[in-house]
Formats: C-alpha cells, structure tokens, sequence
C-alpha cells in the first residue's frame, strides 16, 4: 500500500484525525478539493471555543466539552493565540431575572462553570443589559492560524497534501481501498471521510444512504474597539441547529456578531445581502454601548453540514470511516473526535499503537520591511508562506491574518501580490485569489 491511511478533507477534523495517526507513525496522504488547507467549513468560522451545546446528552456536545479543555496546549504547542474570555447569557428586561437563577442552575448540574451576575459592574462599560448568567471557560482562537501552523507540523513529518485534487471515485476491499482523484490514484489500507459539507457524497460510495444539508451561518464585523466578553441573549427555546448567535470579540481587535443559521439553497450559497446584516444589527446592537461608533467592515457567510439526525454521525464501511454531519460546534470537539476515529480504526484491525509528541511548528521568521501594517507581516513571512505551500492571496493572507482590520487589506493587498508573483516565478496576472477564476490582475 502507498499509505496507511488516505484522509479526505483538509479542514480542522481532518487535520487533527491526521495528526493523531502521525503521532501513531502511520503514513497519511490528505486529499481536498480545495487549493489550501481549510478552506471548506473551517474557513467561514468565529474562531470560538464552545463551553455549552443542548442538548448535554449529544454526542457533539460531549465532544466539544472534551476539546474545550484540549485546546489551551493544543494552541501553547502550536504557538497560537488563544484568549479565554467569560461568555454573558444575558436578559435584557428586570422581570427576566428569574430566568438567570433557573438557567445557571441548569448549567451547574450539567457541570458548566458558571455564576449569577446581578449587576455586573465589570461589564457596564462595553454592554447594556439587566443582569446575565456568567459562564467561564469560552475561548476566542486565531483559527486560521491554527489550521496553517498544524498543516506546516504536518507536512513537516512527511505528510503528502494533495490540495486541489477532488475525488471522483473510491473502491473498498478487503486489503484496502483505491481512491480515484482529479490528481490521479491513490492505495491506503484505511480511508478516513472528513469532507465536511459533501461528506455525504463520498459515503454514498461506500453504500451508506445518509444525505447532508447546508445551513448558512451569516456574520458581520465591525471595527472600533475591543471588547472583553461574549455576549448572548439567554432564551428557554433555542433553535435546534443554534445558539442563536451572539456578539463575540476576535483576536483582531474586532467584534463579530452572529452567526444566525437560515436557509442555504445550495452547498456552495455563501450569498449575503443587506437584510441579512439589518438582522443582525437589530438582534446584537442593543447589547453594545455606543454601538453607532463602530464601522462595519465585512459581512460573509458560512456553510454548516446540518446532520440527518441533528448530531455528529460517524458511519463506517469495510475499510472506511465516514465523518457526517459536523455542526458548528466540531472546531471545539474535533481534537477529541479525531481520537475517538483513532479508535474506531484500531476497531477495523489497525495497529494499536502509542502516541508520541510531535515538534511544534517552525516559527516563520519576521524580517526585511513591513508590508501588513495593521497585523505587523513582513516581507521575509509572505515569501515563507509561499514556501511552504500558499498559492493564493487568500493563502498568504489568511494565514496572517492580514485583511482582518479596518483597511480590509487595502493598503497591502497589491504588494502582496508582487511577492507573490516573485515567489512563484509567475506574472502577477497568474496569481488567483482563491483559484479558478478568481484573478486580481488582466495580463
């Protein structure tokens, strides 16, 4: 066989399933449609780390409580920044106060962390609200970062990435399985299903009927100040799919509200409009002081793999595990679900073996002049980005985070490009924003 185990989807599940099995020693090839690593599902997220997802007895929810408390060495080891940051649960009327006491008591007997907080001074300079259940160990993370800085350990230990190549077909036996992709062939004795979104599709290969729907998640950003803690609305009736959204400060500086979850009309609908930030605006803007003060800078839209069952479903065929439905709280649980997928193949006759301690990333050098003055990024990152793999703008950039501020990459954005261009040996013309058809410069 030419690998142990062939891993579709690059997103952060398929990430972490890969990293476990590397820790094992096992040979892994990762295959993604996509030209850069997580840029399915993983790319359109809020870069949250969930404390609470309903109910507690989901098996989503059991895996998020189990990465929660994985991610801060997770992120150390990785040389991430990931800030832990109190979440409000919050009513905005007096008479709702009774609904705090019975909501946080709820919360304590499903072991959540967390109080009752009447007045809230510490909170009065950035929020307006009545008073809130106050929940600890909510995590903000870099998850761009995250997703790169865990590919480069990745590729650094010999796992083969083939980014751009899309499945077509993939054949099981009882020695292994053949994978038929736009790149050609690849043998594994395991095949392991992370494709987030048309994870349904690869398991109709294997036999296995189970359909995926795609539910949009759209958010906004704003510019303007910092602000300290999540804020959301406590209800009784959450929507199933939902928290509902909340107004979340990121590692940019910047606060997001949402997501909200409506109707996706197809798996590739990341369409906005202004209804949908007229939305947001009207549910979240009554929680922050002086909301008219910030400038709105980006509205986008994401696309959650809904599951048939409402849970995360994991489906397995003779030589194949299928990863289905991952909802929006699996960046949270997918350290955790990639060991239980461990064990589920040493279930299928895989060697049992134990884990070592891979080498964090190697840091990426600053120097030479400053091209991103809002995030710091030098000239001498760029090019290492494009050396380790980027070839994109939204590559470089998102591995950066540069385009996440007020200028939205306005200022830099062209010289980017050049370092590109020279990088790759190409005309400027060459270079795509994300692939296809996407181009930035008519030669």
């Amino acid at each position: 066989m030419d690998f142990d185990v062939v891993v579709v989807g690059s997103g952060v599940v398929g990430l972490f399933v890969t990293h476990e099995l590397v820790r094992r020693g096992f040979s892994v090839a990762v295959v993604d449609r996509y030209l850069e690593p997580g840029w399915g599902v993983s790319k359109r997220h809020a870069g949250v780390i969930h404390v609470i997802q309903l109910p507690f007895s989901a098996y989503k929810s059991r895996l998020m409580r189990r990465g929660n408390k994985m991610y801060p060495a997770i992120c150390k080891w990785l040389g991430v920044e990931c800030r832990e940051v109190p979440a409000l649960l919050v009513v905005d009327k007096w008479w709702k106060i009774p609904l705090v006491f019975v909501a946080c008591l709820y919360l304590r007997l499903n072991g959540v962390d967390c109080s009752v907080c009447l007045r809230c001074a510490e909170y009065r300079r950035d929020f307006n609200f009545a008073t809130a259940v106050v929940v600890r160990g909510y995590k903000v993370v870099d998850s761009f970062g995250l997703i790169y800085r865990l590919y480069d350990v990745l590729r650094a230990t010999g796992v083969h990435f083939y980014l751009g190549c899309e499945v077509r077909s993939f054949a099981e036996d009882g020695d292994g399985v053949v994978v038929e992709t736009s790149c050609g062939a690849l043998r594994g004795r395991y095949l392991v299903n992370a494709a987030g979104l048309y994870a349904d599709e690869l398991a109709k290969k294997a036999g296995i009927d189970v359909e995926i729907k795609p539910g949009k998640g759209v958010m906004a950003i704003f510019h303007g100040r910092e602000i300290g803690a999540i804020i959301a609305p406590l209800t009784l009736q959450p929507h199933p799919r939902t928290k509902g959204g909340a107004v979340i400060p990121t590692i940019y500086g910047t606060v997001l509200f949402g997501p909200n979850l409506v109707d996706a009309t197809s798996k590739g609908d990341f369409e906005t409009d202004p209804e949908n930030f007229n939305l947001l605006v009207e549910k979240f803007s009554r929680y922050v002081k002086d909301f008219d003060k910030l400038t709105p800078v980006k509205i986008f839209a994401g696309n959650r793999p809904l599951s048939p069952t409402g849970d995360v479903m994991i489906k397995t065929g003779r030589r194949s595990v299928h990863i289905i439905g991952t909802e929006s709280p699996i960046f949270t649980g997918a350290p955790a679900l990639a060991q239980d997928v461990v064990k589920i193949l040493e279930e299928m006759g895989m060697e049992k073996r134990e884990p070592t301690e891979l080498p964090p990333p190697e840091p990426i050098k600053k120097c030479g002049r400053v091209v991103c003055p809002c995030r710091g990024v030098t000239e001498c990152e760029i090019r290492e980005a494009v050396r380790r793999g980027s070839r994109t703008l939204d590559g470089v950039m998102y591995r950066f985070g540069i385009g996440m501020g007020l200028c939205q990459g306005s200022r830099c954005l062209a010289e980017i490009l050049k370092i590109i261009s020279e990088e790759l040996g190409v005309e400027p013309g060459k270079v795509t924003k994300f692939g296809g058809g996407s181009w930035l410069v008519l030669s």
